[in-house]
């Protein structure tokens, strides 16, 4: 069985990146929209037997709960790879063979994307990587099975993903996608989903928010 998961950490704190052009009201508006648009997309997914989030923001548990995503709740975080390794047991424990972490700050995936992904699930142990537009982040890993590697998030994760591969002498592959690589950190990647005019929740948001402009002019 395919299983999705898509971590989320305490929005109320999101996003630290953007302070220089955002105060933090207006990144967790902006990080909660990301993440409906997030899940919208893996409502969506045709080829996902169950799809989760792994939390213990409310607010993000309000909106998983109101789009019929399971919710695997946290006591505590103690950073994105714990979270993800602690909810990949808990899936594997649930009769999944393979699970798919996507982020939840990536406004421009589609349900095809995430489906794209488990159609190329292996029938052995395998991994597929999509790496962030830097090719430094892994901004998406389908790993079979769910513990077939450590969690290795942060600072030139892909780079350390692929040599846990290596290591555990598990064959894998990588696809570049434009949509699931632009996660919002940076105020260069903020300008860069600006530039696009998606019909997201995000862009929606910061239309609300009415800071297109600023985001535009950011130098």
């Amino acid at each position: 069985m395919k299983f999705v998961i898509v971590p989320v950490k305490d929005l109320s704190k999101a996003k630290e990146r953007l302070s220089s052009l955002l105060p933090q009201h207006e990144r967790t508006a902006l990080a909660y929209a990301m993440l409906e648009d997030v899940l919208t997309a893996l409502k969506g997914s045709l080829l996902a037997d169950r799809k989760f989030i792994v939390t213990l923001d409310a607010k993000a548990i309000e909106i998983a709960r109101g789009l019929g995503i399971e919710i695997i709740i946290e006591t505590e975080q103690n950073g994105e790879s714990a979270s993800v390794d602690y909810a990949s047991q808990i899936c594997k424990d649930m009769g999944a063979t393979s699970v798919l972490v996507i982020p939840g700050d990536a406004p421009l995936i589609t349900s095809d994307d995430i489906d794209f992904i488990l159609e190329r699930e292996k029938d052995t142990p395998s991994i597929i990587f999509v790496p962030a537009r830097d090719e430094l982040g892994t901004n998406a890993i389908l790993r079979k099975p769910p513990d077939a590697i450590p969690s290795m998030f942060g600072h030139d994760s892909f780079r350390k993903h692929m040599n846990e591969a290596d290591k555990h002498n598990i064959p894998y592959e990588s696809y570049d996608n434009p949509r699931i690589g632009l996660d919002i950190d940076s105020p260069e990647d903020l300008k860069e989903f600006v530039s696009q005019k998606s019909d997201t929740k995000a862009y929606g948001e910061l239309e609300r928010l009415n800071i297109l402009e600023k985001i535009k002019g950011y130098s």
